[in-house]
Formats: structure tokens, C-alpha cells, sequence
């Protein structure tokens, strides 16, 4: 049973969260070496989901939701330029990486997402690496949709996959990770979330952060998927350990 990876890249990652439409560029250049490395050595199939950060969720924040046209369209926009960036960075440095519009393969229905996945997977098949985001998707109530949701979601659909969180910080932590006193959480369990102690997110966030990214757990977590690891993006080597499956520092987040 081939396994597939789905890589989530934090939009706090991949840009300045707190300034308007600020890309890290060396960030996404020295993630593109880990890739390359990694595509060739350990996981020919792997699936890269990206957030919005400083794109999506500022204009959103501007337009006070998605309630107008205008607010749509710039949304879309700005969310596909952003991926389109970074699959231009990707590819510079020899990944085949191919960039799917979120809100052209699903809809929702009854406020649930439903992610058409057959053109994903043909696209792995060739050996490409598919590049979605965290978007607005239509239906019977549009609504925004966060790259954590459609990484749990494609992670729930395959035979076999590991979904990869890369963020900011280390993993989940008993509270505040700039309290002094905070402890990584090596493992995380369902049942631990009641007693952690999110932090506020900075910057622009309209999709939830780290709270929402475990609670979506409760929902999508299959037997389909055989790991999930959350780990530091921004530290050198940790996105090239966490495909390969040796990073030891992270947390890992188990059903039971």
C-alpha cells in the first residue's frame, strides 16, 4: 500500500502574517531544497497544502467577511496568486508541482466539505506535486474553508497517508508556547484537548489556528490515516526529517 504525504505549510510560515501580503521568500526557497531532497530520497507522492496568511485572511479581515462579490473575487485572487508563488518558487528548484483551485473541486453540502479528489490523485500518478490552499468554497452555504480542513479532508480519502503540519512553533504545548513554563507535547490525544491552553493567534486569522487545526480531528481522523505529526517548518532540516519520518522533536496526534 502506497502511502501518501500531505503537507500542510502554515501561512504564518510561508509569509509575514503580520504585514499585508508579505511573502518569506527564503523560507519557501530553503523549504523547496528540503522537498527536493525529500521527492527524491524518501516520498514520491506527496501533496502540499498551503494557508492563506498574510493574503487570504488579511483581505477577508479588510472586506469583514465574505458577505459581497467584491470581497469573493479579491479572496480568490490574491489566495491563487499566493500559490501560484510559491509553486513558481517550487518548481525553480526542479519539484513538478501543479496548482489546483480549492473552490473548483468542492462544494459544500450541509456546511460539510466535499473534495473531489480523482484529478489529485491522477496528478500524483504522473508524478506531480499537487499544490491546493486554503480557499472559499461554494454551496449551499459558502463558506471559508481552512488549508488544515482540506488536508484532514484529502487525508481521510486516501488508502493510506500521513498529513504533515508544518507551522511556526515546535508542536502543541500545555499553553502559551512564549509562556517560559510551556512544555511540548510530545503526544496528543483526542481526549488531552480540553486541557490545553490555546493561545490567541497574531496576526490576520480567520480560520482558527492551532485549536482548530487539532479539533478538526474529532471529524475527519480515519483509519486511513496512519500518522499525523505537527512540527517547526521554520527550523532547517525538520521539513526534510517529518516526510522522511525521522523528526524526533514535534508532536504527534493519536485518535486514542
Amino acid at each position: 500500500m502506497t502511502t501518501t504525504v500531505v503537507l500542510k505549510l502554515g501561512g504564518s510560515l510561508v509569509t509575514e502574517k503580520t504585514k499585508p501580503f508579505s511573502i518569506r521568500f527564503s523560507v519557501l526557497k530553503r523549504l523547496a531544497q528540503e522537498l527536493v531532497k525529500a521527492y527524491k530520497e524518501c516520498c514520491s507522492r506527496i501533496i502540499i497544502v498551503h494557508g492563506g496568511g498574510s493574503f487570504g485572511h488579511y483581505v477577508v479581515k479588510e472586506h469583514g467577511g465574505i458577505d459581497t462579490a467584491s470581497a469573493v473575487t479579491q479572496t480568490i485572487m490574491f489566495m491563487r496568486e499566493l500559490s501560484m508563488i510559491i509553486s513558481d518558487i517550487f518548481t525553480s528548484y526542479g519539484l513538478p508541482t501543479v496548482v489546483f483551485d480549492t473552490h473548483a473541486l468542492a462544494v459544500i453540502r450541509n456546511n460539510d466539505l466535499y473534495l473531489f479528489i480523482e484529478p489529485i490523485l491522477k496528478s500524483l500518478d504522473l508524478g506531480l506535486i499537487p499544490i491546493l490552499y486554503g480557499d472559499i468554497v461554494f454551496g449551499e452555504k459558502t463558506r471559508i474553508v481552512s488549508g488544515d480542513e482540506i488536508v484532514w479532508c484529502i487525508g481521510s480519502k486516501l488508502t493510506s497517508s500521513r498529513l504533515l503540519f508544518a507551522t511556526t512553533v515546535d508542536g502543541v504545548y500545555d499553553k502559551d508556547p512564549s509562556e517560559p513554563d510551556a512544555k511540548l507535547l510530545d503526544v496528543v490525544r483526542l481526549s488531552d484537548f480540553k486541557d490545553i491552553l490555546f493561545s490567541s493567534t497574531q496576526g490576520y486569522d480567520v480560520t482558527g489556528g492551532m485549536r482548530l487545526k487539532l479539533e478538526l480531528a474529532y471529524k475527519y481522523y480515519s483509519e486511513n490515516i496512519k500518522e499525523v505529526v505537527i512540527f517547526n517548518g521554520l527550523i532547517e532540516g525538520r521539513t526534510y526529517e517529518a516526510i522522511c519520518g525521522t523528526i524526533t522533536r514535534c508532536s504527534r496526534v493519536l485518535r486514542y
